[in-house]
């Protein structure tokens, strides 16, 4: 089957009548807008970024619980949203990243237009999101997944001093333990930290859902030597966990900080459009190998129904793999039926 039959396939009849019709009536209001200016392209470009936007309502629809474009939900989770949009563009849609690049485009052209009409106050991702390098020349990699390897490589990397500081081994290892979006990795502070249990807990996440943020033995240790840090760094008195030094003075680190360190570390093995989206991925479906749970799976990504974990956080089995397991399969029932007869 080809890609672009899997994508036609994929964005049915119920899927779309399953959009937020607030959403469809407020880009269609946008849409009349901008054709009246430019007509020329009322059929061509328009009806490609018409498509485009069909494609993001539908994945709002299925991750985000139909989130009003304009809900103060959203903007507070932009960032976190888009990077799940192009994580779904990449392992769902298989789309390249000039197509995910016109996509986040398409969207943010939205909330510029609603921006100007005064219909919003601020643009809720402008500038803190990053668009995908190299979209001319490169395909983006179907399997978005970090090999053990690559995680080894990351965690050697982060030793360097000279490249990385403290809290981007604090980022990274509460990242892969957690598996938690970045929306709510940017709201741990230091009273919602319970190093006993070993979770942050009471961390407002998307829609207002409250989660915990987990990790392990092995980062309990970072964050006692992290708190002890934080004792001798001048006039800090910032709850939040994650901070940044800004004209003499610690704040809360933002979410494009945030984003930039884990870029950072994603380049360290040579991945350029590196996101908070894929360490999650890798963590759940790593889970998932290790426990053959899926159940279990989801309730740790805080999914509200095991299809979602399914569809994009399990890595696809490869014919080499299934092979192998079938062969051990059949050797075991062979084994188990000669037993039988005797």
């Amino acid at each position: 089957m080809s890609k672009k039959f899997q994508r036609v396939k994929y964005f049915t009849k119920e899927k779309k009548d399953k959009i937020n019709p607030e959403n469809i009536k407020l880009y269609d209001k946008y849409l009349r807008s901008s054709t009246i200016k430019n007509k020329d392209v009322k059929n061509t470009t328009y009806k490609v970024y018409q498509n485009y936007m069909s494609h993001f309502l539908v994945y709002l629809s299925e991750e985000w619980d139909n989130v009003g474009l304009y809900d103060e939900e959203f903007m507070e989770n932009a960032v976190d949203i888009m990077e799940g949009f192009i994580g779904f563009c990449q392992d769902v849609l298989h789309n390249n990243k000039k197509v995910i690049n016109t996509k986040i485009s398409t969207v943010s052209s939205f909330y510029m237009w609603s921006l100007k009409r005064g219909l919003i106050d601020r643009h809720p991702f402008d500038k803190k999101l990053e668009r995908m390098k190299g979209a001319n020349d490169e395909k983006i990699k179907e399997s978005y997944f970090l090999t053990e390897n690559q995680i080894k490589e990351i965690e050697t990397a982060l030793l360097d001093e000279k490249r990385f500081d403290f809290q981007d081994r604090l980022l990274w290892n509460i990242a892969l333990d957690s598996a938690n979006r970045v929306g709510a990795i940017a709201r741990l502070t230091i009273s919602s930290l319970n190093l006993d249990e070993m979770v942050f807990e009471d961390i407002r996440e998307k829609r207002g859902k409250i989660v915990e943020v987990a990790f392990e033995e092995d980062t309990r240790e970072l964050i006692r030597q992290w708190l002890d840090m934080r004792k001798e760094m001048d006039n800090l008195e910032v709850d939040s966990f994650f901070v940044t030094r800004y004209r003499n003075e610690w704040q809360p680190m933002s979410y494009g900080t945030l984003q930039a360190r884990i870029k950072r570390i994603g380049q360290a093995i040579g991945i350029d459009d590196f996101y908070f989206h894929t360490i999650r991925k890798t963590k759940l479906n790593l889970l998932y190998e290790q426990t053959g749970n899926i159940d279990m799976v989801a309730e740790w990504a805080n999914h509200e129904s095991i299809e979602t974990s399914k569809r994009h956080y399990i890595k696809p089995k490869s014919k080499a793999e299934l092979r192998r397991e079938m062969r051990k399969l059949i050797k075991e029932n062979k084994e188990k039926n000669k037993e039988g007869s005797q």
